[in-house]
């Protein structure tokens, strides 16, 4: 058998992590460790550490002190500390990390500052990704422990991991947004630091989806309850910054309204209640509103209480505001968007410069491969864009519209962008800032027309066609992104021709075609099915009504007894029957006739009309159809109740 403590040094000590891993295990100090912890046994702990600190516990190679630590035995830990020599209080496990790096893991900032008091070094100490115990404390979002070690330990905030990661990226990775902040706003120059990959933090953020409210999937129920939880609507720093910035601002209410109004129509913000109603009734409405608000929240309690998911997603939504918040930060600054650019060479499809430097900071001048930073070198707005992020773009434009006049690699706008990919809301966000007569995005990016393809934006609302979700209310969904995009572009380029010489509308019936022609045959072949269904169930119901009959009298016998003409069963039958009736003719004739009118229009018109008229019949001739059938089985289920309670 080999060396147990050979194993250990060779695996922790060379730095590397294709050391061979250690393979002997002390089984029974491994449980006797572990029997002491579950049964509190802090003073055969104690013996265990006197006797030798330093021996491995688990295959990890983690020490008794690290393992006490990791169990957040925070009283036992401190009194081995206290004990062990100072020397072996710097031991490694596999990984490299020390004691210290457990604790910032942990989150246990007394442990912390009972290690770093008594060994100083600890805060430098790294493991094998170069990690400090500030990398640990900034990845887990431990906000006293990370500040504890910056400010009483004296850690270093620009330190960087193997991969280039400073103590910026590693809070954004670990999803903590609000540590994040709060480190972006004391050391500034993160900001604009740059990984080994060329990743700034804000291009980062792209990559977490947690961050943001658009990229997580919830229930229905839990998608209602996300909005009722109660949190600030705007962002304090966003109010404070436009305060600061505004000049000539008055207390007059008129002006207040006028200043709420250009922020609604220019940056896409929500208006409040109040800037809904006249002046005259504002303090009316301010009166409400409290009240309003204090039911909210008595209510929200009450539910946090009855339903514990309501917690965990309280904590989601309070992350996502933190998340914006932050990109507010990163954003504000046009001078960050144009150091966004400059890990690139201008006109040479994206390949990076041969260095990334930053503003104030020696140590960034890295050299990476073309092909591992093609996709940074792309603006933080391109890639929300790319990404599909609605509420990432919104927000940088909010705060710094500059950013929508810088282009990606291939020379494309964000509009280009997020039209080609076919992010619909981001494509609204914008139309709505370039909109008025003074807009405050150029409106040059409704122009653009791609050099190469001869492209405009409309060309690329026209390119593509689904190829799984072909059916005609998709077609219809798909004609009318297309006249969205056209209702944007300026009259001058609604026909004009791209490299090929054609039109965006016949791209658009070009590309389209197949799926056309899948939704006429779907349309044909559904109405041919609830054609036969009308059919079959029209003589069976329609004039059939339940009850027998007096041989006397011939009127309906009910309950045993026969009832009059003027009974209010009989009354009441009528309409019944009679809705029944129409319902039935009038589904059967809509939905009969939906295959030939869709089919009539291929030999009336060509082209985009062909597409138009039949997407734009659809609606007319099936809903319809579909509505008064539903009315036909609601006539349906009273009278045959009626016929079996008879029976009965």
């Amino acid at each position: 058998m080999g060396d147990p403590s050979l194993a250990h040094t060779d695996s922790i000590q060379d730095g590397t992590e294709d050391a061979d891993p250690p393979h002997e295990l002390n089984r029974k100090h491994f449980l006797t460790v572990k029997s002491h912890i579950r049964q509190k046994k802090h003073k055969e702990l104690l013996a265990l550490a006197e006797e030798d600190p330093g021996r491995p516990v688990n295959l990890m190679n983690d020490t008794l002190l690290h393992v006490v630590i990791a169990c957040n035995k925070a009283d036992l830990a401190k009194s081995i500390i206290l004990q062990m020599p100072v020397e072996t209080l710097a031991a490694k496990n596999l990984y490299g990390d020390t004691a210290l790096h457990v604790t910032a893991a942990v989150g246990n900032s007394e442990v912390a500052k009972e290690l770093f008091d008594t060994r100083e070094d600890l805060i430098g100490e790294q493991n094998l990704k170069q990690e400090t115990p500030l990398h640990k404390a900034a990845f887990y979002g431990h906000h006293d422990m990370f500040w504890c070690l910056v400010d009483e330990g004296k850690g270093s905030p620009h330190e960087r991991r193997e991969d280039g990661a400073t103590m910026l990226h590693c809070a954004i990775m670990g999803n903590e947004p609000g540590l994040a902040l709060e480190i972006a706003e004391r050391f500034p120059l993160l900001i604009t630091s740059r990984n080994t990959m060329a990743v700034t933090p804000l291009q980062l953020m792209v990559t977490v989806p947690g961050l943001f409210r658009s990229q997580m999937v919830l229930g229905c129920f839990e998608s209602i309850l996300y909005g009722f939880i109660p949190l600030e609507k705007d962002s304090h720093r966003t109010r404070q910054r436009d305060e600061e910035e505004a000049s000539g601002s008055s207390n007059d209410a008129g002006q207040a309204e006028a200043t709420e109004q250009d922020d609604h129509e220019y940056f896409g913000r929500q208006r409040t209640i109040r800037s809904r109603f006249p002046s005259c009734c504002c303090t009316l409405v301010d009166r409400l509103v409290i009240p309003v608000k204090w039911v909210h929240l008595f209510l929200f309690i009450i539910l946090k209480t009855l339903y514990p998911r309501t917690r965990h997603l309280e904590k989601i939504k309070r992350t996502h505001r933190k998340a914006l918040e932050l990109i507010e930060f990163l954003a504000r600054d046009p001078r960050n968007m144009e150091f966004y650019v400059l890990g690139r060479k201008q006109g040479d499809g994206g390949a990076p410069a041969a260095g990334f430097r930053e503003r104030g900071e020696g140590q960034d001048q890295l050299n990476t491969p073309a092909a591992s930073t093609r996709r940074w070198n792309e603006p933080p707005l391109i890639l929300g864009a790319q990404m599909g992020i609605p509420e990432f773009v919104s927000t940088i434009l909010r705060v710094c519209p500059e950013a929508a006049t810088y282009l990606d690699t291939r020379g494309r706008s964000v509009l280009q962008v997020a039209i080609e990919h076919g992010n619909r809301e981001i494509v609204r966000t914008i139309r709505e800032m370039i909109r008025g007569k003074n807009p405050i995005l150029p409106s040059w990016l409704l122009s653009r027309v791609d050099k190469r393809t001869g492209r405009t934006i409309l060309h690329l609302a026209s390119a593509t066609a689904p190829e799984h979700n072909q059916d005609a209310l998709q077609m219809q969904d798909e004609l009318r992104w297309f006249e969205t995009v056209r209702d944007m572009v300026p009259k001058e380029l609604v026909y004009s021709r791209n490299a090929q010489e054609m039109t965006a509308e016949e791209m658009f019936t070009e590309s389209h075609r197949e799926m056309l022609k899948s939704c006429k045959g779907q349309l044909m072949e559904t109405g041919r099915t609830c054609s036969g269904l009308v059919a079959a169930v029209v003589f069976a119901s329609s004039f059939s009504i339940p009850g027998d009959k007096d041989p006397a009298t011939g009127n309906p016998v009910y309950f045993g007894a026969a009832v009059p003409s003027y009974h209010p069963n009989q009354i009441l039958l009528c309409p019944l029957v009679v809705c029944d009736g129409d319902a039935v003719f009038s589904g059967g004739v809509h939905l009969q006739h939906l295959p030939t009118d869709i089919w009539l229009a291929e030999g009336e018109v060509e082209g985009l009309d062909s597409i138009r008229i039949g997407a734009h019949r659809l609606p007319r001739h099936l809903f319809p159809g579909v509505v008064l059938s539903w009315l036909r089985f609601r006539s349906i289920f009273p009278c045959s109740s009626l016929g079996l309670s008879q029976q009965a």
